[in-house]
């Protein structure tokens, strides 16, 4: 300890003598180290992180393989055999009949209306079994959590729990235990807080409010899913029994979930023998580990991580790299000092130890300034992908498994630019370098400094062009063309359900909406639906095509199923292929009618005009003549812009036996912002208890959906800067070092007559001649590298010939400009001063 102790003073004392390397370096290392320690923190907030809840390792996640028939109420997250969504009988079922779990949880995401002395707001509930937090060994903050005996019958419950974020943040931390709030317009009492720090077994949600499953017809009163074995819409995590595993638990589960599922066959319509064989001789029940939840997001945003993962791995290349040939420009003008030092008896191994220190120190310094820089970049990262959502599934906390990351970082980095110059120690001759005067150095340490700047050219261009590629997207994603008009077009989420009306009462209230917004000033027209466009959302169903035959035996009858109002294909510019818009006559009493887009037309009859006059079903239990087709539609895109248009059935929103939440659209013929005030005016005017949700642009909703691809060009483009930086730099010292080398050849050269144009052409020629050999070397291993980038970009290849040569323009301009420095230098070198030179 005494000698490290020895040796990290001195190496202190040698880095304090060289102030201006040491803060370029550190500099240079800490911005690769911050960037590191970033980007990691949200791969491992996201793919890592276990849920801050009791013995997270004993938890399983359930999904199933296998058909299913009926309504399905999805976030996403499925795969192929891993369904995640079951119906709340088969919660019930398997939670109460099972042997190797301690508990069974169930949970599903939803929106309500909360009012709260007198001031009223939307905020994200969740579902829960009343086992949730026991099962979980959640503890309350406030008051009690939610118990089994809070799950009984429909509607039997009205208790909450609240987030404790939210109750901060919202209730000023009143005493609140007991005490009332209407949700939806029903009274709820508030049981108590939940303890800080958890959220949810859901990686990605953030409830505020926590109520029992048995109130599910109070928070979604369009839908009646508790005894509806056919709606699959909870996700499940069980608890296993201590000292139990999961494949033991997988065995003992899979015999009752096959005698639940021969159960539920017998509810459904199909009844032929594949229809037994897809939904239960090839159906199983799976248990994955759950330690870190369940997401349904997570598969979209890992390989996003690992590749912004690997772009700052390589940008902490660069930085090594970089650093190291510093060490070596530093080490050549140390030659006299180490062979004095080997003179005087030091052996190899002492002098590596010294490096080795030294580097130590410099890793460490820009670890910790690193660390500094990470947590405003990452706070400031966060909020900007979080944009107008207030909730974001990232925070800017750095737990223990980033900072040992952050230290394995820096040590490694340390260990590795600190090589570079002991190899140049390694085989002292004491002889001649005690004899070489400062100023010179070895052929090999400059043919090793310049590989340090080929690889340095090397990782920049494959940075510039995966920048360059994700670009590409962003353009080509913002140029879509959704099927319809997207400026001049607000759009709002309603939900009279929220304030408290009945089912009679909302279809009535929304169509007053639809009125008074139409009256506004400047409105074109006004449309809605219960299907937002172009907001990540689906509603997805079967249909029956009267008199079709399907083309194959499992052909997929599901299609888009949006409700809407009679102006809304007209609202968002969808134009009319075949037949008519709906209508005012169009009513609740008046025949059944649909309209479909291109793609149903095309599968279904081969032509727009084809499809006029047939009849199409909205469920197995429906007779064949349920509804007419009166209009074909122009294809629009509906989920994102990145996803083609499917198959569509449009609804009129008057004709659904159950009242449904509405998305209105208000296109205007003044900037839409001016007609923000006047809606929501309108809406007050209806009804001051209305919430007016997410009032924004169409364009600005969009651009939301892409956050991923804008948050992935962003860190692409500024670790593409950051690259070439740090490239330009390492080409421009080892420049002015080997031109400074050069400095007796140059006058020679200069004395016998050469010009100085020829002098800055013969340092810019060979400057050029690395960079070209480097780049021929590089564009085939980067092209094969960018291929891992496909998944993830749109309309561009990993080969764009277009990104290429910006990528190998801006090196070579980069070169230029930091091989001219030096050329300029040497032109002005005096002959007779430079032949002096020793």
């Amino acid at each position: 300890m005494a000698r490290l102790t020895s040796d990290l003073r001195f190496a202190l004392r040698q880095i304090m003598r060289s102030p201006g390397f040491a803060i370029i370096a550190i500099i240079t290392l800490a911005l690769a180290i911050g960037a590191n320690t970033a980007i990691f923190t949200l791969l491992n907030q996201a793919l890592l992180r276990a849920l801050p809840v009791k013995d997270p390792n004993q938890l399983v996640v359930l999904s199933y393989a296998g058909s299913r028939e009926g309504h399905k109420s999805s976030e996403g997250g499925d795969s192929p055999d891993h369904d995640h969504y079951f119906s709340y009988p088969m919660y019930r079922d398997l939670r109460d009949n099972n042997t190797v779990l301690s508990g069974l949880i169930a949970v599903a995401p939803a929106s309500a209306g909360v009012s709260w002395n007198n001031h009223a707001e939307q905020v994200p509930v969740e579902l829960v079994s009343g086992n949730y937090f026991q099962t979980l060994g959640v503890q309350p903050a406030v008051g009690r959590l939610l118990l089994p005996s809070d799950e009984t019958f429909e509607n039997a419950n009205p208790v909450a729990v609240l987030s404790f974020d939210y109750w901060k943040s919202h209730l000023a931390e009143a005493p609140v235990a007991g005490k009332t709030l209407l949700v939806n317009g029903h009274p709820f009492t508030i049981a108590g807080v939940a303890a800080p720090g958890f959220r949810s077994m859901v990686w990605d949600q953030h409830p505020d409010l926590y109520v029992p499953i048995t109130m599910q017809p109070v928070i979604m009163p369009e839908w009646s899913y508790l005894s509806d074995h056919r709606s699959a819409w909870l996700t499940m995590v069980g608890r296993l029994r201590p000292g139990e595993t999961r494949q033991h638990a997988s065995a003992s589960l899979n015999p009752l979930w096959l005698s639940l599922r021969t159960r539920e066959f017998a509810l459904l319509h199909d009844q032929s023998a594949k229809a037994r064989e897809t939904f239960i001789s090839r159906s199983r029940l799976n248990l994955d580990a759950g330690s870190r939840g369940f997401s349904p997001h997570r598969d979209d945003v890992r390989m996003p991580l690992f590749i912004m993962m690997g772009m700052v791995a390589l940008v902490m290349a660069m930085a090594v790299v970089n650093v190291a040939g510093l060490l070596l420009v530093r080490a050549a003008a140390r030659v006299r000092e180490f062979s004095m030092r080997f003179a005087l008896g030091a052996t190899n191994w002492q002098v590596l130890r010294q490096l080795l220190a030294e580097g130590l120190l410099l890793g460490i310094s820009s670890a910790v300034a690193g660390l500094l820089m990470a947590r405003p970049a990452l706070r400031a990262l966060i909020a900007w992908m979080a944009g107008r959502n207030p909730d974001s599934a990232f925070s800017p906390a750095l737990d223990w498994r980033v900072l040992l990351f952050t230290v394995a970082a820096a040590l490694t980095a340390s260990l590795l630019f600190s090589l570079a110059p002991a190899f140049q120690f390694w085989n002292p001759r004491l002889v001649e370098s005690l004899k070489q005067q400062s100023g010179t150095g070895s052929g090999g340490a400059l043919k090793f400094r310049r590989t340090c700047v080929a690889l340095q050219i090397s990782l920049s261009l494959v940075l510039i062009v995966g920048a360059g590629l994700f670009m590409r997207t962003i353009q080509n994603l913002r140029k879509v063309n959704p099927g319809f008009v997207t400026d001049h077009l607000l759009t709002f989420g309603l939900a009279p359900e929220f304030a408290g009306y009945q089912p009679g009462q909302i279809a009535p209230v929304e169509q007053r909406t639809l009125e008074a917004l139409a009256a506004l000033p400047g409105v074109r027209f006004v449309g809605a639906t219960n299907d937002a466009d172009l907001a990540g959302e689906e509603i997805r169903g079967d249909v029956k095509v009267a008199g079709y035959n399907p083309k194959a035996e499992d052909e997929d009858f599901e299609v888009e199923l949006p409700w809407v109002s009679d102006r809304y294909l007209q609202t968002l510019g969808i134009p009319l292929i075949a037949g008519r818009y709906f209508s005012a006559s169009d009513s609740a009493t008046a025949t059944k009618v649909i309209i479909v887009n291109q793609a149903f037309a095309r599968h279904y009859f081969g032509s727009p005009q084809n499809a006029l006059g047939h009849h199409v079903s909205r469920g197995p239990d429906r007779p064949e003549t349920d509804s007419m087709i009166v209009g074909v539609v122009g294809d629009a895109k509906h989920a994102s812009v990145r996803d083609p248009a499917s198959a569509t059935v449009y609804r009129p929103f008057v004709q659904a036996e159950k009242p449904v939440a509405l998305n209105f659209y208000v296109r205007t013929w003044q900037p839409p912002d001016a007609a923000a005030a006047g809606i929501r005016a309108a809406i007050n005017n209806i009804d001051s208890k209305l919430i007016v949700d997410d009032l924004t642009t169409l364009s600005i909703q969009i651009n939301d959906t892409l956050v991923s691809e804008r948050a992935m060009a962003l860190l692409a483009s500024t670790f593409g800067l950051l690259a070439t930086m740090l490239a330009g730099i390492g080409l421009y010292g080892i420049l002015a070092y080997s031109t400074a080398q050069r400095t007796r050849e140059i006058g020679i050269r200069m004395a016998l007559g050469s010009q100085r144009r020829a002098v800055v052409n013969l340092i810019l020629r060979e400057t050029l001649y690395l960079v070209g050999i480097t780049l021929a070397v590089t564009v085939p291993i980067s092209m094969a590298m960018t291929r891992a980038l496909r998944s993830q970009l749109f309309n561009v290849s990993s080969t764009d010939v277009y990104v290429y040569a910006v990528g190998i323009t801006t090196i070579v301009l980069v070169a230029a400009l930091a091989g001219l420095i030096p050329a300029r230098r040497a032109a002005s070198i005096d002959p007779a001063r430079a032949l002096r030179t020793e």
